[in-house]
């Protein structure tokens, strides 16, 4: 069972987060997740679930057909349009790079649950997009723009280049 889902607040979540997949999933990982959570949810393991099993098959029914999915994924984005992340004046929250989880691979990224829509690491960026895309932001730092992969939300991330001889 996918822990990201939770009985009490399922019917509060998109049909994505319903199911635990992603918007750029495919039918084969909607067929798939569908089959997961009914078993993760069934009234016989979980007592009264139907609130539950209604609204997973409502997300499946929903998320299987293109048409439909056109649709909602439109009405999604107009609601989340709406609801707005705006505290700078300039349109963009402002983060700092210590509010991320950084991941070391062949190259070190960071990765944020993103602040309107919820949907864990959907804001991630690698170190070559802060040397490649990081504007100097006359502060002795710099800023990066990143977005949202799920809903579209753009935010500044700050941040400071670190000289290996200031860490002796």
């Amino acid at each position: 069972m996918d822990p990201y889902i939770e009985d009490r607040d399922i019917q509060k979540r998109s049909h994505y987060k319903v199911l635990g997949v992603v918007p750029t999933c495919n039918d084969l990982d909607i067929k798939s997740a569908y089959k997961e959570m009914l078993l993760a949810h069934h009234p016989d393991k979980n007592g009264n679930a139907s609130t539950t099993i209604n609204s997973i098959q409502e997300a499946y029914k929903t998320l299987i057909d293109p048409e439909l999915r056109d649709q909602y994924d439109d009405s999604l984005k107009r609601s989340i349009q709406r609801q707005g992340f705006n505290i700078t004046g300039d349109g963009l929250d402002i983060y700092c790079l210590d509010d991320f989880e950084m991941e070391e691979e062949e190259e070190c990224k960071w990765l944020k649950d993103c602040p309107r829509c919820q949907f864990p690491k959907s804001i991630k960026f690698k170190e070559s997009d802060l040397i490649e895309n990081g504007t100097e932001d006359g502060d002795n730092g710099f800023d990066i723009i990143v977005q949202c992969e799920s809903c579209s939300l753009w935010i500044k991330v700050k941040y400071y280049e670190i000289n290996e001889e200031d860490d002796e």
